[in-house]
């Protein structure tokens, strides 16, 4: 499949690393700063570069693929760094453990059902995608009983807002990123269900 040509300029790998960049020294000082958690989140930034790059080689006469895979890694991304602040915060107390498992279960359980979701956005009125929004609510409360409970034994209880914020947009990221992974062509295919 061949199309218009991406341009480096066009491509976003600059401006995606840098916000990538940014993002990862913004989680890294929720609650308090770290240098070391910093210089992780810049090497996962690196890392991003390098598969933004490797990626436009390979498909820049593919642009929504192109575009698709770069959303992919930016997204895991992101949704790595928005899970560091909330973690470290509850760090290996029942909260820690049960976020490591939401965490889990959104990164392992969207991809087996990539299409499924991929289907209930695009079109959310005639998909069977409540029941698994039902469960990540569930999930929700209950996690967030907890946050609050530990919250009360915390001293850091105002990154404690922030923290579950972001954890809540890595576990949406995280619950999102495979349907970036469906090939255009198998996207039309799905829509026209």
């Amino acid at each position: 499949m061949s199309g218009k040509e991406v341009t480096f300029k066009e491509s976003r790998i600059i401006a995606t690393t840098l916000l990538l960049v940014g993002m990862g020294f913004l989680a890294s000082v929720v609650p308090e700063v770290n240098l070391n958690l910093f210089l992780f989140n810049l090497f996962l930034a690196i890392i991003a570069f390098v598969l933004f790059y490797t990626f436009w080689r390979k498909l820049k006469f593919q642009s929504k693929r192109y575009y698709s895979l770069l959303s992919y890694v930016m997204t895991n991304t992101l949704a790595i760094y928005f899970a560091i602040p909330l973690l470290r915060l509850y760090f290996l107390t029942f909260t820690f453990w049960f976020g490591i498992g939401m965490l889990l279960i959104m990164i392992i359980v969207p991809y087996l059902y990539a299409k499924e979701i991929a289907f209930g956005v695009q079109k959310p009125y005639k998909s069977k995608l409540g029941k698994i929004f039902l469960i990540y609510t569930v999930l929700v409360m209950v996690f967030g009983i907890s946050a609050y409970m530990g919250s009360l034994y915390h001293a850091n209880a105002d990154a404690l807002v922030v923290a579950v914020v972001v954890f809540l947009l890595s576990l949406m990221f995280f619950f999102l990123a495979p349907i970036l992974l469906i090939k255009p062509e198998e996207m039309d295919e799905l829509m026209k269900k």
